[in-house]
């Protein structure tokens, strides 16, 4: 048995390639309409059809085989998805408070539109950390922002090649008029 691909590699979730297979006899002559059993080793990985469609399911490896009688052959599949989409929870945040937080979630996709919630790795950035700061944990999906000074800065999520910014204002702060005066530096309000 021969099959027209002996690696199969799936970027994003619900893709399909379709194998075929080529039974020839002990003469090397093609045996049309051998009737082809196929089997996939996981099928929480990838699935194939009695056709021999393969379907990506997860992130993982299978192995898909085509069986003939005695005769068999086989396919490596690896399913690995790849960053296509970043969305975050919001693009614009407004601190009227220094020292206050907000938490931003990335919302990461492939090219089939699945979440990638258990794989997708995203790192955080600030353009100006002298007015708002981000925790840049790459296993979690989430950035906690926290204003610093007043001004403005860009909060950048960023998963693969792909990137998403977010606008920080930290608004100017007033005292009210009552004769006290008080002096802080950023160091003092963290």
């Amino acid at each position: 048995i021969e099959l027209s691909d002996t690696v199969v590699t799936f970027a994003s979730l619900a893709d399909t390639t379709q194998l075929t297979a080529t039974v020839k006899d002990a003469k090397d002559n093609v045996i049309s309409g051998a009737a082809v059993t196929w089997a996939t080793s996981a099928a929480s990985v990838a699935t194939v059809s009695s056709a021999g469609l393969v379907t990506s399911v997860a992130d993982g490896t299978a192995t898909v085989t085509a069986t003939f009688g005695v005769l068999a052959a086989t396919t490596s599949v690896t399913v690995a998805q790849v960053a296509a989409s970043i969305a975050l929870s919001d693009t614009v945040l407004t601190f009227a408070l220094l020292g206050d937080t907000t938490m931003l979630s990335a919302t990461v996709k492939d090219a089939g539109g699945a979440t990638m919630s258990s794989f997708a790795t995203v790192t955080w950035a600030t353009s100006n950390a002298a007015v708002a700061t981000v925790t840049d944990d790459p296993f979690y999906s989430t950035g906690l922002v926290f204003s610093v000074a007043s001004g403005t800065a860009t909060i950048t999520a960023t998963s693969g090649s792909i990137s998403a910014t977010a606008t920080v204002t930290v608004a100017d702060f007033v005292l009210a008029m009552n004769r006290v005066t008080v002096i802080c530096s950023a160091a003092d309000v963290g």
